[in-house]
């Protein structure tokens, strides 16, 4: 997984995986197949194990408000930390390889729609509890945040800082912030 997230599909060689993985050429193709055969596993790993605990940790947090701040707080937090400017293994792969894979593009956009599915979640929830309006399009803001989420991953692999980041992050949170109910509205 750290290979292809490092170089990219195309750019990573048997021979570094061979290196990264520790076994030899012959187990690697009886276990996985070929190159994409790992690579499809790789990523099944990555949105199983990396995903899912970051989405997890957004469904169980007790304001919906605060779990999309920590999402993103954390997505930050990962990206800029020593020798994590990889940005993200399914937003690389979807740039790389969905325009002219149709089988790994339906797999990487099947991750997009399960993070877009949980905004949605979290944004319902925001509604239910008061949170946010629910004049607010939960759906249409669910694949905002889903963009931007993708767009913070982009930037940490062209090595931005932290704090062009959170500014983004802070952009998009005032989307749902800045119309919360008990903020003032300025008069015209």
């Amino acid at each position: 997984m750290q290979a292809f997230w490092s170089r990219g599909y195309e750019a990573t060689s048997i021979q570094d995986l061979v290196k990264a993985t520790g076994i030899n050429r012959g187990s690697m193709y009886d276990t996985f197949g070929d190159k994409r055969g790992l690579f499809e596993a790789a990523i099944d790993f990555y949105i199983s194990n990396v995903s899912a605990k970051r989405l997890a940790k957004m469904q169980s947090t007790d304001s919906a408000l605060t779990a999309i701040r920590t999402y993103f707080e954390d997505l930050i937090t990962f990206s800029v930390g020593d020798g994590r400017k990889l940005g993200c293994l399914i937003t690389n792969s979807v740039v790389e390889l969905a325009p002219h894979d149709p089988v790994i593009g339906g797999i990487l956009r099947g991750s997009f729609a399960r993070v877009e599915d949980v905004f949605h979640q979290t944004l319902l929830r925001a509604q239910d509890d008061g949170e946010i309006p629910s004049e607010i399009d939960a759906r249409a803001t669910a694949r905002f945040m889903t963009a931007t989420a993708n767009g913070i991953r982009v930037f940490a692999r062209a090595d931005a800082d932290a704090e062009t980041m959170r500014d983004v992050v802070n952009s998009a949170m005032s989307v749902i912030e800045d119309r919360h109910p008990e903020l003032p509205i300025a008069a015209e």
